[in-house]
């Protein structure tokens, strides 16, 4: 199923994210696996969610870049602006 760009979902979307998620990111994780631990996901939930690849999501977590297209699908699955998952 094709995601959809709407203004909740894009990339200017604006979310407050809980201290936890915060602390988590100052702590190391990056955006996109924090908000994934914070959404209870695992990485094969969220890939089979997003249709992004489990690899993708590895490497995006281990700090490689994100194309837009994968930015905007994850998420998406996340119910998050684009912009948060790669902070």
């Amino acid at each position: 199923m094709p995601m959809t760009l709407t203004p909740e979902f894009s990339p200017d979307a604006d979310e407050d994210l809980p201290e936890r998620v915060l602390a988590a990111i100052e702590e190391g994780l990056t955006p996109l696996e924090a908000v994934r631990v914070w959404k209870q996901h695992t990485v094969e939930h969220l890939s089979d969610l997003s249709g992004v690849s489990q690899a993708t999501i590895h490497a995006v977590e281990r700090g490689r870049e994100l194309s837009p297209d994968a930015q905007i699908k994850l998420a998406c699955a996340l119910g998050v602006g684009a912009d948060l998952i790669l902070g």
